[in-house]
């Protein structure tokens, strides 16, 4: 599959995932403003460089990976769908352009991906396969979820990825009063049919939102009437915190270790751009076979989408 990234900031990390991994995807092109740097990496790749969608031979692209935020990258999206090309775009996403996304693509016998990234990272995953045997023993009766404004949409969606899907899951917390002082971490309620959902939220970032500020990534917990399942961190540590009824005496301990190996920076950015390179082959996987992939399904997008909506109206008011 031939593969266009448009964009170098984020859009780095593909370049670089895609330069050292399996021939079933190929760099074929850049697509920037034309700045120097994206030129640079265009020669350094030795591949072609655009800066307009229209300069694309035709059939020489299959996927496009938009790695530009806002109306841009969302016009980029769109320029791309109306050529057949199948799309991955970066989140977060709003829910009326991920509605006309996957319309557009419907019509025009392609793929629209959306990108969350983070729970195809080690220790989310080391999380979900922790969790899937304590539902074993039976069901999750709630969620704790750490985020920060950021790291909302990715956020919520490692939720969905645990429970399904989002669609049925509502905002519960009561609507800001005029006058009301923000507060620097905001609680906010959520509710399902079978489960209830709580995020503490960083409703503050730095200056130029460069991630200095940040306090909180994703921190995921999971509590079962047997005990409870910790993600600490984006990158880990996973921990199981047994009830201590839930087995022999002698055999119980304070905590059980799930994922504990800690992670350098190198080791951190690699799982990074193995996630990336994850989310494009469920995209290979999705052409083949449209149903596949549950966590690109309209209803879980759209359920995503709107419920990160609906969080962030309640945080910015």
């Amino acid at each position: 599959m031939n593969v266009l990234v448009c964009g170098t900031n984020y859009g780095a990390t593909y370049i670089r995932a895609l330069a050292t991994q399996p021939q079933n995807l190929t760099l074929a092109g850049i697509l920037s403003t034309g700045s120097k740097r994206s030129i640079e990496y265009a020669q350094q790749m030795q591949v072609p460089h655009f800066t307009q969608i229209e300069q694309i031979p035709s059939g020489s692209i299959d996927i496009a990976c938009i790695a530009v935020s806002g109306e841009a990258g969302q016009n980029l999206t769109v320029q791309c769908l109306n050529k057949g090309i199948h799309v991955l775009c970066e989140h977060p996403v709003g829910e009326e352009f991920v509605r006309y996304g996957l319309s557009l693509a419907a019509q025009k016998g392609c793929r629209f991906h959306v990108n969350a990234h983070f729970a195809d990272l080690t220790a989310p995953q080391a999380f979900y396969s922790a969790m899937a045997i304590a539902m074993q023993q039976g069901t999750c009766l709630h969620f704790d979820l750490n985020v920060n404004l950021r790291t909302l949409y990715s956020g919520l969606d490692l939720l969905g990825r645990a429970i399904g899907s989002l669609a049925n899951i509502e905002l519960q917390s009561a609507p800001q009063t005029a006058g009301q002082v923000r507060q620097l971490f905001e609680t906010i309620l959520l509710k399902g049919p079978e489960l209830s959902v709580s995020i503490l939220c960083q409703n503050f970032a730095s200056e130029h939102d460069d991630g200095s500020a940040t306090l909180l990534n994703h921190r995921v917990s999971a509590t079962f009437v047997h005990g409870n399942l910790l993600l600490c961190e984006t990158a880990g540590p996973v921990y199981w915190f047994p009830s201590p009824v839930s087995m022999p005496a002698e055999s119980w301990r304070s905590y059980l270790p799930v994922q504990v190996e800690a992670s350098d920076q190198y080791q951190l950015m690699q799982q990074r751009d193995n996630a990336n390179i994850t989310a494009l082959n469920k995209l290979i996987v999705s052409i083949a076979e449209p149903s596949a992939i549950i966590e690109q399904q309209p209803e879980y997008l759209l359920g995503l989408s709107s419920l990160w909506g609906k969080t962030m109206a309640f945080l910015q008011k």
